[in-house]
């Protein structure tokens, strides 16, 4: 299966389309990009908030990915001008920004992320612009927020009232949003469930795309059916426990 494009992984977020996304936290070598991008994959997930990632690595990364046409999103460290100008500037396509609560954040993030005359993002680094006009760039970088608080949660309808237009997708963090729900880990609770249901209302209203990290197929298949159509899971130890795995079963049975 060939590459998908910033272009098309953009009508398929506009159309609610499912998008599978995979989660890269601990290996940092650029040489993924390759598997990646021929697997069926929509796009990847840079992990700078938790992960290894960070702004002296992810220009080389982020090159590999450009080179293929594949999409990459960074999840910055934190809603700051340096955090989100940076990422792009380095290759980036999106940026997912964590523990959105407020519309400040959110307008923090566009206006780091887009050019003059919506923002005030500088020109500069090694992959900024691109070959893409100022047009083109505010057009094409994408800005994920997500929500892990109810918080986030309460304030998402205002949110996507007034800024739906600069934000290309909704992802909820379950860990973090099962902690301030005050039931740590536990994706089952009542709390828990109805701010997942509730951002999922919301933006189905807003005619936004929705998602959440997920830890496994199952997972993913267990949401799908309550309207989400991002699917943020395969952490790439995992991927990789599971094709060893495939093949260990497979030379077993020779």
């Amino acid at each position: 299966m060939g590459t998908i494009s910033t272009e098309k992984l953009m009508k398929k977020l506009e159309n609610q389309e499912k998008i599978f996304i995979a989660y890269i936290g601990q290996l940092t070598h650029p040489r993924l990009a390759s598997a990646y991008a021929s697997a069926g994959v929509d796009s990847i997930i840079l992990d700078l908030e938790h992960g290894p990632f960070n702004p002296e690595n992810i220009g080389d990364i982020a090159a590999e990915y450009n080179a293929l046409d594949f999409p990459v999103i960074a999840r910055i460290q934190d809603c700051e001008y340096h955090c989100i100008s940076k990422c792009v500037d380095q290759g980036c396509d999106a940026i997912l920004v964590p523990r959105t609560e407020t519309l400040a954040q959110v307008e923090t993030a566009i206006s780091s992320m887009r050019f003059h005359p919506i923002g005030k993002k500088g020109v500069g680094g090694r992959a900024c612009l691109r070959g893409d006009s100022i047009e083109e760039f505010n057009r094409k970088r994408l800005i994920f927020i997500q929500i892990e608080s109810p918080l986030g949660v309460d304030t998402l309808d205002e949110m996507l009232t007034r800024y739906g237009n600069e934000i290309a997708g909704v992802i909820i963090g379950p860990y973090d949003l099962s902690i301030m729900c005050e039931t740590p880990l536990d994706f089952t609770g009542e709390k828990f469930l109805a701010c997942v249901h509730k951002t999922v209302e919301i933006c189905k209203s807003h005619n936004k795309s929705v998602g959440m990290f997920m830890d496994d197929l199952e997972a993913a298949k267990k949401w799908a059916d309550s309207g989400m159509n991002i699917f943020w899971t395969a952490p790439e130890a995992v991927c990789m426990q599971m094709g060893l795995k495939a093949f260990a079963d497979g030379i077993a049975e020779l």
